[in-house]
C-alpha cells in the first residue's frame, strides 16, 4: 500500500488505504498485520495543498511533515481541554514524521468554525453573500476586526469533492438536538479560547480554526473528541502579533497586505490575483503554482510550526 507525499509513492507495510482526502489519506490496518483488529487509523498528510475546494497541481515540500508536527503539538497541549482521537506512537518508522495514529471515531458530519475575529475570506463571504456562516453579522466588517465574542458557525460536510455547506446554527439544533448543539458550541469555544491564548504567548494571533468531533464507537457514546487535525495553517488562520498590533493601532491600514496570513490563504490569494489567470468560480482546475509562491507557502508554515514549538527546522 502506498501513500502520495512529494510526488512519489512510498509503501507502509501492514496498512491499506481506505480513503484520500484533498490533503491527507486514511489508512486501516490489514488482516494479519501488527495492528490487525484494532480500532486504529493511520492519517499520513501529504505534501498536497488545497483552495477553494481543489487540489492544487503543486507540492509544497516538507508541508506534510510541517501539518503533523503542529497538529501533534496542539493535542499534546489540548488535552485538558477535550480528548483526542490522537494516540502516541504506533506510526510507521518510514512515514513517521508525516503520520499519526488516530482511534476510530463515529464522526459527526460537520465542520466547526470557531472566529475570534474576521479575516479576509470572512470579509469576502459577507461582502458576496451578505452572511457569515449562513448567519446574520452585524459587526464591523474589515480584515483584522475583532468580534465581540468569539464566533460558532457550522458547516455540513459533504461527500469528497463538494463544498461543505454552512448552515444556520437553528438548522444545526435541529439535526442533532439542543443538548448535543450547546456541547459541541461550549467545547468548540474552550478549545479556541485555550489555543488562541498559547498562540499570542508565542508571538502569533489565531484569527479562526476548523474543528472536527466525533464520538465513541461504542453504541450510546456521546461523549465529543477531537478529531481530524488541530490549529495547523490548513484549517486555521494565523497572524504576527506584530502585524495585528500595527493595524491596530492605526500605524497601517487593516488590508490582507498588512495582516500576512500565516497559512493556506498565501496559494488563494495568488489563485485569486490576474497573474493565475483562474476563476474558482467557472468550475475549472486551478494551476500550477509559481516556485516563487511555493517557497514563500513553505516559508509561512515552517514559520508558525518554529513559533509555536520553539524548535528550529532543520537546516533553517
Amino acid at each position: 500500500m502506498s501513500t502520495h507525499t512529494t510526488g512519489s509513492l512510498v509503501p507502509i507495510r501492514g496498512w491499506q488505504r481506505t480513503y484520500s482526502g484533498k490533503v491527507h489519506d486514511l489508512y486501516r490496518p490489514v488482516p494479519g498485520g501488527a495492528m490487525a483488529g484494532m480500532d486504529t487509523y493511520l492519517i499520513v498528510a501529504s505534501d498536497r495543498i488545497a483552495a477553494f475546494d481543489h487540489v492544487v497541481p503543486t507540492f509544497i515540500p516538507d508541508k506534510g511533515e510541517i501539518i503533523t508536527r503542529i497538529a501533534r503539538w496542539w493535542f499534546d497541549r489540548t488535552g485538558d481541554i477535550a480528548e483526542s482521537h490522537y494516540l502516541p506512537g504506533g506510526v510507521p518508522r518510514d512515514i513517521a514524521a508525516r503520520g499519526i495514529l488516530v482511534r476510530a471515531l463515529r464522526m459527526l458530519p460537520y465542520e466547526v468554525m470557531v472566529r475570534g475575529y474576521l479575516t479576509a475570506g470572512a470579509v469576502r463571504s459577507l461582502g458576496t453573500l451578505g452572511t457569515l456562516d449562513a448567519m446574520p453579522y452585524n459587526g464591523a466588517i474589515e480584515v483584522g476586526a475583532k468580534l465581540e465574542l468569539p464566533w460558532v458557525g457550522i458547516a455540513e460536510k459533504r461527500r469528497p469533492g463538494c463544498p461543505d455547506i454552512p448552515i444556520p446554527w437553528e438548522e444545526f439544533i435541529l439535526r442533532v438536538g439542543e443538548s448535543t448543539a450547546e456541547r459541541v458550541r461550549v467545547l468548540a469555544l474552550n478549545l479556541y479560547r485555550h489555543a488562541h491564548a498559547i498562540a499570542l504567548a508565542r508571538g502569533l494571533v489565531l484569527a479562526d480554526a476548523k474543528l472536527e468531533f466525533g464520538t465513541d464507537m461504542d453504541a450510546g457514546s456521546s461523549r465529543l473528541i477531537l478529531a481530524d487535525e488541530a490549529f495547523t495553517p490548513d484549517t486555521a488562520h494565523y497572524w504576527l502579533s506584530t502585524d495585528y498590533r500595527a493595524v491596530k493601532s492605526g500605524e497601517v491600514l487593516p488590508t490582507p497586505e498588512a495582516l500576512r496570513s500565516f497559512d493556506k490563504d498565501a496559494a488563494q490569494v495568488w489563485l485569486m490575483s490576474p497573474q493565475s489567470g483562474w476563476n474558482a468560480e467557472q468550475g475549472t482546475q486551478p494551476p500550477a503554482l509559481p516556485a516563487a509562491v511555493v517557497a514563500d507557502i513553505r516559508d509561512r508554515y515552517l514559520r508558525v510550526c518554529e513559533m509555536l514549538t520553539g524548535e528550529r527546522w532543520p537546516g533553517r
